[in-house]
């Protein structure tokens, strides 16, 4: 019978990273809530409290909680000599990147390159110099990322040293989507 008996659950690259994804949320919100006020008295929301409402949830800059949604990304198929990957536009709620993930089996793989520091609000044509060009098409995924610590330097190198969290949407989904690039 199966009583005590276990089922492997096999692991992909996206259960790796949506898992990772939720342990970073997780301790973000620990964080956040071992750096709240120990005032006992009602307080008007924060603008940071009205962006979690909304989706997406803050992060912790030194203490000061970050907007890590909404955020949106938007992102063509398009055509390249495979050294860079443009994002048409994407939309922060705080100073961020755009981080290009290869392609994992059909999921967010490795970043293969990032943005510069972006404002908040919405940037367009962004223009992300990939670390290695692209030698054959195929698909690539560009995603929002916060600058949680405030340096304007990207860092994110998971499972190990994540500093810049993943923005996401206004329905709490990582802010990422799919574009096909052909190298031509």
């Amino acid at each position: 019978m199966g009583v005590g008996r276990t089922i492997p659950v096999e692991e992909t690259p996206m259960r790796s990273l949506m898992i990772r994804l939720l342990a970073m949320l997780a301790a973000l919100m620990l964080v956040a809530a071992a750096c709240g006020d120990d005032d006992d008295t009602a307080s008007e929301p924060t603008s940071a409290e009205d962006d979690s409402a909304a989706g997406g949830g803050t992060g912790v800059d030194g203490g000061a909680e970050v907007a890590m949604g909404p955020a949106s990304v938007v992102a063509e198929d398009q055509d390249s000599d495979g050294s860079s990957v443009v994002v048409a536009s994407v939309t922060l709620p705080s100073p961020g990147f755009i981080a290009v993930h290869g392609d994992g089996g059909g999921s967010p793989g490795p970043v293969i390159g990032h943005s510069d520091l972006l404002p908040a609000g919405e940037s367009t044509d962004v223009v992300v110099m990939l670390d290695e060009a692209l030698v054959e098409s195929g698909v690539v995924f560009p995603m929002a990322h916060i600058d949680v610590d405030g340096d304007g330097v990207y860092e994110f190198f998971p499972p190990d040293e994540t500093t810049d969290g993943p923005a996401m949407t206004a329905d709490g989904a990582v802010a990422v989507v799919p574009a096909i690039v052909t190298v031509g």
